[in-house]
């Protein structure tokens, strides 16, 4: 972090800012788990599942980034089709 040039560092920051919200919007879905069906509103049942997922697709994005390799937190990436 320290050899990056302005404009690098950045984009590091967009990327740890997006970071941020998204692993904050993870706690905050889990809190409706409780509910399956409200008026109009479905609950998405796997959506702490996605949440987490798109959050790390962000991380691996910025260890691309840095040309650094993911942790080994990070593993594969899953793709899941959804229907």
């Amino acid at each position: 972090m320290n050899n990056l040039a302005p404009a690098e560092y950045q984009v590091v920051r967009k990327y740890l800012a997006q970071l941020y919200a998204l692993e904050a919007a993870i706690p905050a879905a889990a809190a409706n788990l409780d509910t399956a069906e409200a008026s109009v509103w479905i609950h998405n049942p796997v959506e702490v599942e996605q949440r987490t997922a798109l959050f790390d697709d962000w991380r691996r994005r910025l260890c691309g980034f840095l040309g650094l390799p993911p942790g080994p937190d990070l593993g594969e990436p899953e793709f899941k089709i959804i229907v």
